[in-house]
């Protein structure tokens, strides 16, 4: 790992968000401390990212905000009508239309979300023609779940007490069980391989 101050140029550590339905949709099974994990990448960036001048010294880089967020520049290198990709030293996806900035070999800034891959990449676009491999291999070193609880902002519309945030740690997810199976984890990840196209062997 490079790093200059708090900024890691080559990502071997990321703290990653993990909800509950995406291992209750059946693409993954739980996730236990200790664990060897294949999966792709997916960023979300409110607001968008922002462009910004190529120059000599730039590199795509990461910097940990608390939870899942990164400050970071990135390099696109893959776009579609319908999904693009980005190198902020590792690659990640979003499935959404790319905005106009989002040009192969641009570069933009923000702050973004880094999550699992809800299985769009495996299912769909890394089979496509041309897709970037973007599947990594992870030793899970650690789990929280979030711990503030669900409060009801309008009817039948719930979100979590933002005063009572909080994380704590698990030896394993429990997707069906955890705050009635609505539960949000963050995965402390090293990297040890990749990346590579998704296979058949990463299913659960």
């Amino acid at each position: 790992m490079i790093a200059t101050s708090n900024r890691i140029m080559m990502a071997d550590h990321l703290v990653v968000g993990l909800s509950a339905w995406i291992i209750q949709d059946g693409n993954y099974g739980d996730f236990t401390r200790g664990d060897r994990a294949a999966f792709a990448l997916e960023f979300w960036a409110e607001p968008p990212l922002t462009q910004v001048e190529p120059r000599d010294e730039i590199v795509a880089s990461m910097a940990h905000c608390g939870n899942a967020i990164y400050e970071v520049v990135a390099r696109v290198v893959h776009v579609t009508e319908d999904w693009w990709a980005i190198d902020v030293g590792v690659l990640v996806y979003q499935y959404s239309r790319p905005p106009d900035s989002a040009q192969p070999g641009a570069w933009l800034r923000g702050k973004v979300f880094i999550g699992i891959d809800p299985f769009l990449y495996f299912e769909d676009c890394g089979r496509r023609p041309g897709a970037p491999a973007l599947v990594y291999e992870w030793s899970i070193d650690k789990i929280e779940i979030e711990t503030a609880p669900f409060v009801e902002v309008s009817p039948r519309r719930f979100e979590r007490d933002a005063s009572q945030l909080g994380w704590r740690e698990v030896a394993a997810t429990a997707a069906w069980e955890d705050d009635s199976g609505m539960g949000d984890y963050l995965l402390h990840c090293t990297l040890l391989a990749g990346p590579r196209l998704p296979r058949s062997k990463d299913l659960p």
